[in-house]
């Protein structure tokens, strides 16, 4: 495990061994092959700890916000951090410690009767957040869980950010086709390729999240390797197909959430 961070953020005071619940990197105990890998991170069992994985590659402001986020998102633990044996002692960042839980991205996980209840949760849970003055950035289905007790929770905080921080300090990345159409404008009228995200840009890709629960369908999904075609709709204010969505309630919701980050529908 290369892939760590200098942990120039925390305490000088910070603990060495780490004291529960944090872990070192080389003590703790981990399950292969991995139990998910993405561009950014990889996820591992511990061994002796059926409940819990590992987020190796996670970043530490993530860490930061993720924790902040309290009851909005997965139960998180501890910092997993290491010292090499050589160099000036400095300690790393390898990733935190959280709850196992089932992506409600994952085929059959929600079934049809249970769409409206989820929705209702994932609105509430998004809106939670941001009287917690966190912005999530990253709103997709993929990132909504259910724990062990079937609650909804959110994950994957590496892109968000605090409503009232200095916009300088954000430096994250997002996912194209969950853009909204207000964002891509803010980024031509400014001189950042890819401005900070906003509460509107969190309940656009909300919108789009339970327009997904309810098609099985990706947005975008006919031009995600596409950008110019992509980026196309989106500064004309295109978007996906609500018609599609066989419950009204759900589909004036839909309708609601994507306007608010700039469809034109």
């Amino acid at each position: 495990m290369s892939q760590a961070r200098l942990l120039r953020d925390l305490p000088e005071d910070e603990p060495w061994p780490p004291v529960p619940p944090d872990a070192d990197v080389n003590v703790l105990d981990t399950e292969t092959p991995e139990l998910v890998v993405t561009a950014n991170c990889m996820i591992y069992r511990i061994t002796g700890q059926p409940s819990k994985v590992f987020k190796f590659g996670g970043e530490f402001r993530e860490y930061q916000l993720h924790k902040a986020a309290g009851d909005c998102a997965i139960p998180v633990y501890g910092k997993v951090i290491g010292k090499p044996k050589i160099g000036n002692g400095s300690l790393y960042f390898y990733g935190f410690i959280i709850d196992l839980a089932t992506p409600i991205s994952t085929p059959g996980t929600v079934p049809p009767s249970q769409r409206r209840s989820i929705m209702h949760q994932m609105i509430r849970i998004v809106e939670r957040l941001h009287t917690k003055h966190i912005i999530h950035g990253d709103v997709k289905l993929e990132n909504m869980l259910l724990d062990n007790q079937g609650r909804l929770r959110l994950c994957d905080f590496c892109e968000g950010r605090y409503i009232d921080e200095d916009e300088r300090i954000w430096d994250g990345a997002w996912t194209m086709h969950f853009e909204s159409p207000n964002r891509l404008q803010r980024a031509q009228q400014s001189e950042r390729s890819l401005p900070p995200p906003t509460v509107e840009d969190d309940m656009y890709g909300l919108g789009l999240s339970v327009w997904q629960l309810y098609t099985g369908k990706i947005p975008h999904g006919d031009v995600v390797g596409d950008d110019l075609e992509l980026k196309e709709r989106q500064r004309q204010g295109q978007t996906v197909d609500v018609g599609i969505v066989q419950d009204p309630e759900a589909r004036e919701i839909i309708t609601t959430l994507l306007r608010r980050g700039g469809a034109r529908i």
